[in-house]
């Protein structure tokens, strides 16, 4: 194991020990963009911070991306892209499926990556030209050779309420695989299917750091991994259409032909203004502005 995937691992550990601790106790809440979908925990900080501590400390002249903190102006060859908590909705909720990833880029290109989901223990972790792992063993992709025999997996963007995309995929799925399964956090779905247990992959609307990791890891599995145009895979891109290599002309067919594909607008939908009332769930708990916590 490099030096870089060694620091991966152990950041993305550090990070869920965080989680682990607070888990299933009451969250600060808040909303990015005002938007009722789209939440954010003192969780998801505290674990970026802990993250860009020590990828700091072992790296210092890297440069940090992470999802709360957002992308650096300041250009570098090394690029750590930080999910400190993938599937925040699911942790808030109580539901027993998030992350934390951690990749590094050269360039704009993912050479090496861990994802930790801690409730488990499973590290799923991978370099460039090195081969996929889960806790040291060596992982590799299904062998499913039809979708009306694949488990495949995708989620919805937060805009879904505003464009409906993709909806008609998702039915268009449903009807030829042997079962589609929306998780909730696109960085671990990524790494169930480099282990084999998906079998297929595709979402429109993920970011750098919810993929970065997750489709290195694919790779060094025996994956494919391309946009959902079949183009060739830019992290940047906001897309992903993963598969065990296997699936993905059956894939990009349907997904050619959909209307969600042909009527889709890269444009983001506006900005939600509006005041949103805190939620009123067991996890949930919202400290009002300058309220001092009780000691």
């Amino acid at each position: 194991m490099s030096k870089f995937l060694q620091a991966a691992a152990q950041a993305a550990k550090i990070a869920g020990a965080i989680q682990r601790k607070f888990y299933g106790k009451p969250l600060a809440i808040e909303y990015k963009g005002g938007n009722p979908i789209n939440l954010v925990t003192h969780v998801d900080k505290q674990c970026e911070k802990a993250v860009f501590t020590h990828l700091k400390k072992k790296f210092p002249s890297h440069v940090l991306w992470g999802e709360e903190s957002g992308r650096p102006s300041r250009k570098n060859r090394w690029t750590w892209v930080v999910d400190p908590l993938d599937g925040t909705t699911n942790y808030a909720h109580g539901y027993p499926f998030f992350c934390c990833s951690v990749a590094l880029l050269d360039g704009e290109r993912p050479v090496a990556g861990a994802v930790y989901e801690p409730l488990r223990g499973e590290l799923f972790a991978a370099e460039r030209g090195e081969g996929a792992t889960l806790n040291g063993k060596r992982i590799r992709v299904s062998q499913v050779p039809k979708l009306e025999q694949a488990l495949l997996c995708t989620g919805f963007a937060y805009s879904v309420k505003e464009t409906g995309y993709n909806l008609e995929n998702f039915k268009r799925f449903v009807l030829r695989a042997q079962g589609v399964r929306r998780d909730g956090s696109a960085a671990l779905n990524l790494c169930q299917l480099a282990a084999g247990r998906f079998d297929g992959f595709w979402e429109r609307g993920i970011q750098a750091w919810d993929m970065a990791a997750g489709t290195v890891i694919i790779q060094e599995a025996g994956g494919l991994v391309t946009d959902v145009t079949g183009s060739p895979f830019d992290v940047t891109a906001q897309n992903a259409l993963a598969s065990n290599g296997l699936l993905h002309k059956e894939m990009l067919e349907i997904l050619r032909n959909s209307p969600d594909e042909k009527n889709f607008n890269p444009s983001p939908p506006p900005v939600v203004t509006q005041s949103i009332p805190t939620v009123e769930l067991p996890l949930f708990q919202k400290r009002e502005p300058g309220k001092k916590k009780r000691k």
